[in-house]
């Protein structure tokens, strides 16, 4: 499954360079206003994010605190502001990376890949419970549960967007591939399959009713 990246730009031949760029290698999706930029990162659940800060509609740096409240994915900023101020503001509302235009594309693809390989994104540890993307592993209290490789694949998608709620529906898109004809409850069988294997963890994965699931930490 290719890593997936929102680019929020609104220099369309910018976006359209990035795009060319690194669509052999991850599934590229853009947007040319902030507010196009925030509704995508809802629907299509990116695995990292290219932001440029003066956007129409609603700023770079608002769009960067609005994601840091519900997920850690990595956020590039790309800017053609240099400053010291610039930078530290970007890393202080969590921007993982600043990089200023005019940049070289090589070193900006080199950037989007170590963020996707830190061992942040690649495992996920909470209490006795880690589970290893990159294995498909999932440990708890010292044993390993064995998994197929769709619950592997529905494991790292609620991982990596922990504390977002999905459709049945988005989950079949992101986890069985849109060609797939079966019916949504295919989804909830495989959560209870799941929360058996996650055991004293179970209450991890949540029904929001009437939405749909959820990754949540909270025991409530």
């Amino acid at each position: 499954m290719l890593k997936k990246v929102l680019i929020i730009e609104d220099e369309k031949n910018l976006a359209s360079v990035l795009y060319d760029t690194l669509c052999d290698e991850f599934s590229v999706v853009k947007a040319f206003d902030g507010e196009e930029g925030l509704r995508k990162f809802y629907e299509t659940s990116p695995d990292i994010v290219l932001l440029d800060i003066n956007l129409p509609k609603i700023i770079g740096w608002d769009i960067c605190s609005e994601i840091r409240k519900i997920s850690e994915i990595p956020i590039i900023i790309m800017t053609a502001r240099d400053s010291d101020i610039d930078e530290y503001k970007g890393l202080k509302l969590g921007a993982d990376d600043y990089i200023t235009k005019p940049f070289n594309l090589k070193i900006l693809t080199l950037k989007i890949k170590k963020l996707l390989k830190m061992e942040g994104n690649n495992s996920y540890r909470f209490e006795n419970l880690l589970f290893d993307c990159k294995k498909g592993e999932l440990n708890i209290n010292g044993e390993i549960a064995e998994l197929t490789r769709r619950e592997i694949q529905f494991l790292e998608f609620m991982f990596k967007n922990k504390g977002l709620i999905f459709s049945r529906e988005k989950l079949l898109n992101e986890v069985w591939g849109f060609d797939f004809e079966g019916d949504d409850r295919v989804v909830d069988t495989l959560v209870r399959r799941i929360r058996k294997k996650l055991g004293d963890y179970s209450y991890l994965l949540k029904t929001v009713r009437g939405m749909g699931y959820q990754l949540d930490e909270n025991k409530n």
